[in-house]
Order: structure tokens, then sequence, then C-alpha cells
């Protein structure tokens, strides 16, 4: 009996330990649309902010079934990046000095007024007053956002001069750049310092934060590099798709990846060690960026348009 027993209660952990990477969440898709074309994607709080190398457009999504759109924008040379400073001051980045930038009132119809100014970058982020951009040759630069229009320049950064991703939680920063990751202290915003760097991350791309663990898309691989210990961020897994990484987003115990083919996948990341598959969202064409709100899942997918998925 007790041999009996022991048996049954080992098949039963083993079927549980099978169960533990299936969701008791579903996808669905509540809204599509085949325009505009959509490179990349943002959200900020009831708002979408979807554009390309010469288009945003910015829609409101008080109704997720049917988000309408409030205004468009149209610049002179690609933009690169979108940042919401307040309900109405948009940034609009670009590595180009030159660029101009011209409403389109003609969608304008609820008569809001957007002011979009230029920033010099590539990718900017936001954290409370703090303003970080980053470049493609000169590095990070960092901002303080005071009453003012114009945010006050802190402090920059570089390591190996270009940032290719970053990602910020005070008092850290980190970065992608040619050779690897870069652990960035900025407790002191005046002088920023490299805590850390692991160089045997190769051909990295995009990046996430998520706890003690930097997540890194470096083409079909996705690495954990655990950063518990700044001065020495250490490699702990490698998991390996299909097809190349285009985008990562972290989120509680889950990573969402999007595809460059195939589409979505969502991962349980609870353990860093031990990657299991929870859900997916196929697209043949792949996705190209994606947002996460709520219990929402907004994502941009080139010349398909754009999707915003349910996931509860």
């Amino acid at each position: 009996m007790n041999r009996l027993l022991f048996i049954l209660t080992v098949f039963i952990l083993l079927i549980i330990s099978q169960l533990n990477g299936i969701d008791d969440k579903f996808i669905r898709l509540v809204y599509e649309s085949k325009i505009p074309v959509a490179y990349n994607i943002k959200t900020d709080e009831r708002h979408i902010y979807i554009f390309n190398d010469w288009y945003l457009y910015i829609y409101s999504y008080v109704n997720i079934w049917n988000p309408a759109i409030e205004t468009a924008f149209q610049t002179t040379f690609p933009m690169t990046d979108v940042l919401n400073l307040g309900s109405n001051q948009i940034f609009i980045c670009s590595p180009e000095p030159t660029i101009e930038i011209t409403e389109l009132d003609s969608l304008n119809k609820f008569g809001r007024i957007y002011f979009a100014r230029r920033l010099l970058c590539n990718k900017a982020k936001r954290e409370g007053a703090l303003l970080y951009t980053s470049h493609a040759e000169n590095g990070i630069e960092m901002f303080e956002l005071g009453k003012g229009i114009t945010p006050l320049k802190i402090s920059s950064f570089s390591e190996k001069w270009g940032i290719i991703d970053f990602d910020a939680k005070y008092p850290y920063l980190h970065a992608l750049n040619d050779f690897g990751y870069v652990n960035i202290g900025i407790e002191d915003l005046t002088n920023p310092k490299a805590n850390g760097t692991n160089y045997d991350i190769v051909e990295g791309t995009v990046l996430c934060l998520n706890r003690n663990i930097v997540w890194v898309g470096a083409r079909s691989t996705l690495l954990a590099v655990d950063i518990t210990y700044p001065d020495n961020p250490v490699i702990i897994n490698r998991y390996r798709f299909a097809y190349d990484i285009n985008a990562i987003k972290a989120k509680g115990n889950e990573l969402y990846v999007a595809l460059k083919t195939s589409g979505l996948k969502i991962l349980n990341i609870s353990n860093p060690k031990k990657i299991t598959e929870k859900n997916s969202f196929y697209l043949r064409t792949g996705i190209n960026a994606l947002a996460l709100e709520d219990d929402y899942i907004f994502i941009a997918a080139g010349v398909q348009g754009w999707f915003i998925l349910e996931y509860r």
C-alpha cells in the first residue's frame, strides 16, 4: 500500500509540474485596423500613439472597441520615438536636428490642441521628473523636466559610445551597446558611472527590466541577465525562438515577446532559469512593437496595421 501511495504521489507531482506552464487566461481580438502602417506603438493613460517613419497618429481609447482618432502629425525626416509629457505635450524623437513637424488639422475632429516638439535622440523614456534620451552615436543624456517646456540637461554618459536600447529604474539605468549590456549607476545624476558590463551578449537589440533580471533579445535568442550584483551582471538563461525578436515587455511573472515572424509569445518567467510558454497570438507577418496597459496588449504590425488584444 505504501509503495502504491508513493507512486501515485510522484505521478500527481509530475502532472502538476507539466501544468505549471499552462495559462489560465485567454487572448481575444477586440480591435483591428489596417491603417496606418504601424512600425511602433505606445500607450499613455487613455491614448494610443501609433507611428512610422513619417506619421504619428494619436487615438483615444475610452471605448476600447472603437478607438477614436484625435489628430496626426507628419515629419520631414524619419521619427524614431514618441514621448507624451502631459495631456497635450508630445516629444517627437529624431537624430536629424532639422526635422520639421506639421499637425494634420483635418484629422483633429475633437478640436483638441497638441503641441509637438523635437528631441534630438533615437529613444526617450520618462521616470517621474527625469527624462532619459539615447543616441546611436553620443550615448545617453539625462534631463530634468521642470515647469518650463525645455528640459534642463543634467549630465551625459557613454560606454563604448552608441546606445541601441535602454531601460531605467532609479538608481540604475540599463543599456545595450554594440558590445553588450552595461549597468549604469545614476544615484548621482550629475556623475553617472558604469557599475558593470556583460559583453558576452552578441547582437542584442532590445531589452526590458523585470525585478532583478534584465531580459535581452539578441536575434532569435532571449537572454536572462541577473543584475542582483550590478557590478557583475551574469547571463543565467538562454531561450531560443524560431524567429528573430523585435520587442519584449515584462509584466509581473509574464514576458511578452514580439517576433519578426509568427506573432506574439507570452512566457512564464516566475523562474528565470526555467522559462515556459503560456500563450501565443499568431500573426503571419510578425509584430514590430507592442505595449501593455491593464488587461490589454497593443500591437504594431507594420503594413498589417495595428491590433488590440484582451488578455484575461
